[in-house]
């Protein structure tokens, strides 16, 4: 029989907790979550900001040690973004967390001041405390202390208050920044640990859904420190096992195989790079989106002539200080694949980096990791604010917002026909007074945009600027990217261009998709994404990074069944698992309805044709909205009705 999985449940209302064991059908960490929130405690009935919005962290079944990339901390809870179910994951943070001696913590309730909680496994059972921290004393944190600011500077103040139980245990943390308790798009925030000095080694993010804000705004929870010393005394947890129990079932050598399904995140010999910072840069080239997604609208010489500079002044610069240096890190897990390129502590990866970069006009490596250290300190899902920000920055170049209504002073610059290397420092200098506005400045439509999100914001700034909409005739949802969900909900896309990332899915804003640059008939693709959707479900749940799937989906059933005693059919049990979010996601209303916004419109349209799908490129051309919801909805139905659901 499959391992039951053991939880401690945290009420910081009643600064309670106490101990549960799942055992029947649960196979990992999301299946846990799916199962909490849909059964247990229905949160799809309640305010994304109710205390009982439960967050649901747990680490895979695998995170024993020995295997290679197992080591993800899940996250699971209702986005207040979507409203609906969400999925996070911090890399390398579950490592840590199997000498707890639990598989996860479930967090309800809400404590009445900021909360650090503390959990210890030691040999004689679990230790938890409750740590308040004044809210006054927070936000003097986040101003500034010892020289950083924000989601670092709680790190050392939580590594000196703690010092001790860090150096004994081993400890690591999450937390969150200022944009958590301000925004509804905060990230959570996690670094490993350099013992030695106590101090950040490089740092990671469970980032997307607003994970972070709902931590803060529902519970009050600063921050979560853990580490022990309990043992796993389990086969999984010894190489010499795993190594011949994969080597003899995928018949390679298992280091071999590890090194060559991942030779991208680590370093690829034919493009002289690595890491998807990069290899995405090689790869995808002029197809990367840049100047709020305007780039994929202009014709191909000035798209390559954009992408001559991305590849002068940010990879480039990547490889000179990075690549050349061979200073790789991993997530904090003993692992092969040196997947962080950083720059010091800070990881430099293809979506943080283009939301700050190419999205916002500032093409040039240098001056864009200085807004990404703003985001990061703030605590924000880089992904999510760089689609908010080049919004915005875009809304003030159409005439639809004045500069000194976001607090900027000049007029930045996202038309590809008119944007030269002379604007990025009037857009970098737009992009941190926006990024710092929405979680600390008072100018209105930045405090209307941080708490509503982009789609509850355009409805609102549609009526306050009635006029400068109809004089323009533009909306604001025309200049934004975003898929809406139910009445209220929304998520902005990852950066490719592709239908996988626009279709109708339960789950968007992640890679529970298929997201190769290709375009086809709906009903073809949607089978191809109901297939990647649910393998990627599988390797999720399993608590493993993605990086490494290329190997991990075929030894999958072989793990589970030899280690775990699971003979059933995984795909079936994702799929089963599949079908609840999707029955949450219709309870919570926030099930994806079609687009608001022209931009959003044209650029699954824009796809058919840069892919060679010229039946629906002519359709498309004929008559844009029709002709995208007839492949909206053909995919929509035959998703769901292949699903089942």
């Amino acid at each position: 029989m499959p391992q039951a999985f053991k939880y401690v449940h945290v009420d910081l209302s009643g600064r309670e907790h106490w101990v549960r064991e799942y055992k029947e059908g649960f196979l990992g960490p999301v299946d846990v979550g799916v199962h909490l929130h849909l059964n247990v405690y229905e949160t799809y009935r309640r305010d994304v900001y109710d205390p009982y919005n439960v967050v649901v962290m747990g680490k895979g079944p695998f995170a024993k040690g020995a295997i290679f990339g197992s080591h993800r901390l899940v996250v699971v809870f209702r986005s207040p973004l979507t409203r609906g179910l969400h999925v996070a994951t911090l890399g390398g943070a579950a490592y840590r967390f199997v000498k707890v001696g639990l598989d996860g913590v479930v967090v309800e309730g809400r404590a009445r001041e900021p909360t650090v909680l503390l959990l210890i496994g030691k040999k004689s059972g679990l230790h938890l405390e409750f740590h308040q921290i004044s809210a006054d004393t927070l936000f003097k944190v986040y101003r500034e202390y010892r020289g950083a600011r924000g989601t670092r500077a709680l790190a050392r103040y939580l590594l000196e208050q703690f010092a001790d139980t860090f150096k004994e245990y081993k400890c690591r943390l999450i937390a969150v920044g200022p944009a958590a308790y301000r925004t509804s798009m905060a990230g959570i925030y996690s670094p490993s640990i350099d013992y030695e000095k106590l101090d950040i080694r490089n740092e990671d993010w469970a980032a997307r859904g607003g994970g972070g804000s709902v931590l803060a705004r529902s519970h009050n929870l600063a921050a979560v420190v853990y580490g022990g010393e309990v043992e796993s005394q389990e086969p999984g947890s010894r190489f010499e096992y795993v190594n011949a129990l994969v080597s003899s079932t995928l018949r390679a050598p298992f280091v071999k195989l590890v090194a060559e399904t991942t030779a991208k995140y680590n370093y690829d010999r034919d493009l002289k790079t690595g890491g998807t910072f990069g290899c995405n840069i090689e790869i995808y080239r002029d197809r990367i989106p840049a100047l709020n997604w305007n780039t994929l609208f202009a014709d191909k010489k000035r798209r390559e002539q954009i992408y001559g500079k991305l590849r002068e002044k940010y990879l480039r610069p990547f490889n000179e200080q990075i690549i050349s240096t061979g200073i790789w890190r991993t997530c904090d897990e003993p692992c092969p694949v040196a997947c962080k390129k950083t720059l010091g502590n800070k990881h430099v990866d293809y979506e943080p980096m283009t939301a700050v970069g190419p999205m916002l006009g500032v093409i040039d490596f240098n001056e864009a990791l200085e807004i990404l250290d703003l985001v990061d300190e703030l605590g924000l899902d880089a992904i999510e604010v760089g689609n908010v920000v080049g919004w915005v920055m875009e809304a003030v170049e159409k005439g639809l917002l004045k500069p000194e209504e976001v607090g900027i002073k000049e007029t930045p610059v996202l038309d590809p026909a008119k944007w030269s290397e002379e604007h990025v420092r009037v857009n970098k200098a737009a992009a941190l007074r926006i990024v710092e506005g929405l979680v600390y400045g008072e100018k209105p439509v930045l405090r209307l945009i941080a708490e509503e999100g982009i789609r509850g914001a355009c409805r609102k700034l549609d009526e306050m600027f009635k006029e400068r909409v109809l004089s323009t005739g533009t909306r604001f949802e025309d200049l934004a990217v975003y898929v809406p969900f139910g009445e209220h909900g929304a998520i902005t896309p990852n950066f490719y261009w592709s239908p996988g990332f626009f279709a109708p899915l339960p789950v968007l804003g992640k890679y529970w998709t298929y997201y190769a640059l290709a375009f086809s008939d709906p009903g073809e693709y949607a089978r191809v994404v109901m297939h990647r959707a649910l393998m990627e479900y599988l390797v999720e749940n399993a608590g493993w990074c993605r990086f490494h799937r290329g190997w991990v989906e075929k030894a999958l059933p072989h793990l589970y069944r030899y280690l775990h005693g699971f003979e059933g059919d995984l795909v079936d049990h994702a799929r089963k698992f599949y079908k609840m979010i999707v029955e949450y996601q219709e309870k919570a209303s926030s099930l994806p309805v079609f687009f608001e916004g022209l931009k959003t419109t044209k650029l699954l349209a824009s796809a058919a044709c840069e892919y060679g799908a010229k039946e629906w490129c002519d359709k498309f051309q004929r008559d844009l909205v029709s002709s995208v919801k007839e492949w909206w909805h053909g995919f929509k139905s035959a998703f769901y009705s292949s699903l089942g659901a």
